[in-house]
């Protein structure tokens, strides 16, 4: 059913959307907590949440440190950032945010991207240049001067 002069692309407005979302997100997660903590009690979920968030606070110190390197800093002055790297720190940024906060659905996607952020850095390796117009090269070196 049409109704006359409705719009629903112009009345669609995410701004009243997003608060709702968080809403529901938020008593997911206390639901979650509660039904949790009856089952395996309230002291296992007092030390999950308190694990977690000294993990997230542990891995956004690493993300700090690791974007605010002096190297680091320098490169993103002198020229764009690469956007492998920045996503791959973003991840890892968020993941800790998220172990941060208390609850075991946050806990989760903190832990997803956490993961994803390690095993992305684990399949490249840490010698090879970052950069598309580099071309990574390897070499010996032959000494043909003859040892006495």
């Amino acid at each position: 059913m049409r109704i006359a002069g409705f719009d629903p692309v112009r009345y669609h407005r995410p701004e009243v959307d997003m608060p709702l979302i968080t809403f529901v997100l938020l008593c997911a997660e206390i639901a979650l907590l509660i039904k949790f903590g009856q089952a395996v009690g309230g002291g296992i979920i007092l030390l999950e949440i308190l694990l977690t968030g000294g993990l997230g606070v542990l891995l956004l110190r690493m993300a700090g440190r690791s974007a605010l390197k002096p190297g680091r800093v320098i490169e993103l002055l002198m020229r764009p950032p690469n956007r492998n790297l920045v996503q791959s720190f973003g991840l890892l940024f968020l993941g800790g945010l998220l172990l941060l906060l208390p609850g075991i659905l946050s806990d989760a996607a903190g832990l997803v991207l956490v993961a994803r952020f390690f095993l992305q850095r684990g399949g490249t390796s840490r010698g090879r240049a970052e950069d598309p117009d580099t071309i990574d090269v390897e070499f010996t070196v032959h000494d043909e001067t003859p040892r006495e």
